[in-house]
């Protein structure tokens, strides 16, 4: 046996360095635990794995842990889960977009340098890229939404969102590339491609190219005469914000395309702008009419930070401050804005068509695609696609209406408010509009089988309708740009600022980066339970405001009932000093209050639906239990369950010096295994049995005799085992630990463990022994390990019980 071992680092602390703080390190540590011990319960196999992405702490002081799926170590394309921690660091139900059933070769045919050069050649681009594109080995699932075989149609026979299901046809292996120019008004594209790693075909493509079809005073052209945040060097004025955390900067880019910030704004006396619309190339963009584009930028950043920083507690973009900046007079008459994930910044054409492009709802458009990037990261094409430019707009006007009220968020708004028009101040027709889409000419006004085709700038429009819907409610009237055929009768909204914090929840906590609208409308009416409790009027403003778009079905007020036992506690039998667990469950109208009762005494501070007894006596033998269940219309109480105790079964230990505290005693074998290890701590007391970890090929074991008495009515082994490893393979077992029963010349192997099943702690394993009583055999443990990469397993805790 080897003197020294090779230490490995675990894991989970390796996926965690980055993402998050330390603080935050022991709830993502947790999370990661849950899953890998629920892998296989989630439909997983061992290939699988999970990679950190982020973690959101929101109001309620709940964790959300967001995690990308990988097999054999390539990232699954959509394939998420996000574990959810209450504010005790509890467990709450995983929301999962998990794919399964892979089973594909992870080795590519073709280098990454020639998947980009595939890409490259479909571009035929004219000028430099922005940025070096980047291509990512993923795993594509290649999927297809049809109608479920046994869905129930909403109304008409019309299909409704919530009746499409999406069908699997396989996955392939894939290059995901990103490729940015920005070459001015002829040539500015932000196009993503997947390329079979195989044969270098091309399997997508799409669109990201994010768009919007010291205290300085402000001449903005529009919003008038503000203060904003400026820096004075000593000399001079820049147009930078260091009061908010993100540091933000304002650049001129005097017509320049590219990737170059241009040069930061100053100005002498602090006063810029003069709010007039800059027209085009022969003003000077430093002059007081291109200043005003720059200010018009500049506050449109910091009225966005302070919405999101005072209505959600989020420290800008990321959540974590990270600086940002903004470009103004991008190339010539440029009609457009757009949203970077690689520069971090934004990017405002002085338009021709338009405006010069900086108005609050476009600043905000653009940095709310920024956040989703940082949360959900909607996929920008497809339904996902659609939902993402949503959001933008949704965010983007609730931006504009939080500042033009004042800095506040009002409680309702009127429905001609220009907070439901999106780029109205940029000409004399909007961009699109909230309250009927459809009016542009091109955006949908409901969910249809056909919608994840469109531009996602028109595929956006029924869940604009949807958040108009959730604040201001349905008309009754069918003539009004506010009625919904889909729920005729009409609703009554819940105002703005709600609706914005429903659909900022659902954002952050639930949907994932290929959720649909279905999967939306699931997301918020899970928030709007999470912050205003189940069955309110939150909930079903949710319901109806996705009904009205053609997805689910409305809300269905229920008659309030009184209590039913559903489920009866049932009786219990134990052992001697164990506790006894017993349950109800009832129907009817909550909130529920119980109270359990021991014989004909109530039980002080058993009021919940379930009971679990103190440590059993004898005496408790016997006691009978039952429980109350009462609600405002009244009261139902259950059967009663009998509790047996009974005395505990014999049991004798038959392994000597099980937990290696007494050294080698009663153990052969190499028992330079057993020590105290600085590396590899005891599960209990100091010393444990430490085979293999040596990184060259070996083999070890560690044996010790035991009798079955003929009499026995049942032996059991028990252990405890950690294994740890330096291999990154994940599905060659290089290593390996047979735990195995010798009963004369015939060697039984209970179990067979390697590098693959690595874990986080010690696990404890237990096998029956009871088909071996009467003889004596020799319980074995034996490690082997190839030329190179340790692999340890670590044994504590050996026990073979006979009763």
């Amino acid at each position: 046996m080897a003197t020294s071992r090779l230490a490995l680092s675990l894991l989970t602390a390796a996926l965690v360095a980055g993402p998050v703080l330390a603080e935050a390190r022991p709830r993502v540590l947790a999370a990661v635990d849950r899953l890998q011990a629920q892998r296989f319960d989630l439909g997983l196999d061992s290939q699988h794995g999970f990679a950190v992405k982020n973690l959101h702490e929101d109001e309620l002081g709940q964790s959300h842990v967001r995690f990308h799926q990988t097999y054999q170590g390539v990232r699954v394309f959509g394939g998420e889960v996000i574990a959810h921690l209450d504010r005790e660091g509890g467990n709450l139900p995983y929301t999962n977009d998990l794919k399964r059933g892979i089973n594909i070769n992870t080795i590519p045919s073709l280098g990454a340098a020639e998947a980009l050069a595939t890409a490259t050649m479909d571009l035929q681009a004219r000028g430099a890229f922005t940025s070096e594109p980047t291509a990512e080995l993923v795993i594509l699932p290649i999927e297809q939404e049809r109608v479920r075989s046994n869905r129930a149609l909403q109304r008409d026979g019309e299909v409704n969102a919530v009746d499409m299901v999406r069908e699997l046809q396989g996955y392939r292996l894939a290059y995901h590339v990103h490729t940015e120019l920005e070459n001015g008004a002829d040539e500015t594209a932000h196009t993503d491609y997947m390329i079979d790693a195989h044969t270098g075909a091309i399997l997508r493509k799409w669109s990201t190219l994010r768009t919007t079809d010291a205290v300085g005073t402000a001449n903005t052209q529009f919003s008038g005469a503000v203060s904003i945040h400026t820096n004075f060097t000593g000399t001079t004025y820049e147009l930078r914000d260091i009061f908010r955390s993100m540091n933000i900067a304002t650049y001129d880019l005097n017509h320049g395309t590219g990737s170059g910030t241009g040069t930061l704004y100053t100005d002498a006396d602090n006063v810029w702008g003069n709010g007039l619309n800059y027209t085009g190339s022969t003003t000077s963009t430093t002059s007081a009419t291109g200043q005003t584009a720059a200010v018009d930028a500049h506050y449109g950043i910091e009225i966005t930070f302070d919405f999101f920083k005072n209505l959600f507690n989020r420290n800008g973009i990321d959540g974590a401050g990270r600086a940002t900046y903004s470009r103004v007079h991008y190339s010539t008459s440029y009609d457009n804005a757009f949203w970077s994930d690689t520069c971090f910044c934004m990017t405002y054409g002085d338009g021709s068509a338009f405006k010069s492009l900086e108005s609050p709802d476009v600043a905000g458009h653009e940095m709310s695609h920024g956040v989703c990037a940082n949360s959900a990261n909607l996929t920008y094409s497809g339904e996902s696609g659609g939902l993402n430019e949503s959001n933008s707009d949704i965010f983007g006007n609730m931006v504009e209406l939080y500042a033009k009220s004042g800095f506040v968020m009002p409680a309702t708004v009127a429905n001609t408010d220009g907070a439901w028009l999106v780029g109205e101040q940029l000409r004399t027709t909007p961009l699109r509009y909230m309250t009927k889409p459809s009016k542009d000419g091109a955006s949908k006004d409901a969910w249809s089988s056909t919608l994840g085709s469109l531009d996602v700038h028109y595929s956006s429009g029924p869940n604009n309708r949807m958040f108009f819907f959730l604040s201001q409610g349905a008309s009754a009237t069918s003539t009004s740009d506010y009625y919904s055929s889909y729920v005729p009768a009409g609703f009554t909204g819940i105002g703005p600022e709600k609706a914005s914090r429903i659909w900022y929840r659902a954002l952050t906590v639930y949907l994932t980066a290929s959720s649909n609208y279905a999967a939306a409308r699931t997301a918020c009416i899970n928030s709007a339970k999470d912050l205003y409790g189940a069955g309110g009027a939150e909930e079903a403003a949710v319901w109806n405001a996705y009904a009205a778009i053609n997805v689910g079905a409305k809300w269905t007020p229920t008659t309030p009932t009184a209590p039913s036992i559903t489920t009866q506690p049932a009786s219990q039998s134990v052992v001697v000093g164990s506790t006894a667990t017993f349950t109800v469950a009832a129907s009817g109208t909550a909130p529920f209050t119980y109270q359990w009762y021991k014989g004909a005494a109530a039980i002080a501070g058993a009021t919940a639906a379930t009971y679990t007894t103190p440590a059993t006596t004898l005496a408790d033998s016997g006691s009978t239990f039952y429980v109350t269940v009462t609600n405002s219309l009244g009261s139902a109480t259950s059967n009663t369950a009998t509790l047996t105790v009974t005395t505990a079964p014999t049991t004798t230990e038959l392994v000597t010096n099980g937990g290696f505290e007494s050294g080698a005693t009663g153990w052969a074998g190499t028992t330079g295994a057993i020590n105290t290890w600085t590396n590899q701590p005891a599960r209990t007391g100091t010393k444990n049995a430490w085979l293999q970890g040596n990184g060259t090929t070996t083999t070890e074991n560690l044996t010790q005799s035991i009798t079955i008495p003929a009499a026995a009515t049942k032996a059991t082994l028990t252990f405890w085992i950690h294994i740890d490893t330096a291999e990154t393979t994940t599905s060659i077992a290089y290593d390996t630990l047979k735990v195995q029963v010798i009963n004369g010349t015939t060697t039984t192997t209970l179990a067979t463990y390697s590098n693959l099943n690595k874990a986080t702690g010690y696990v404890q394993k237990t096998f029956d022994l009871t088909s071996f009583k009467g003889k004596t055999v020799t319980l074995k443990f034996l490690g082997k390990e190839d030329s190179s990469l340790q692999t340890s397993f670590v044994l504590d805790d050996v026990s073979v019980k006979v009763q």
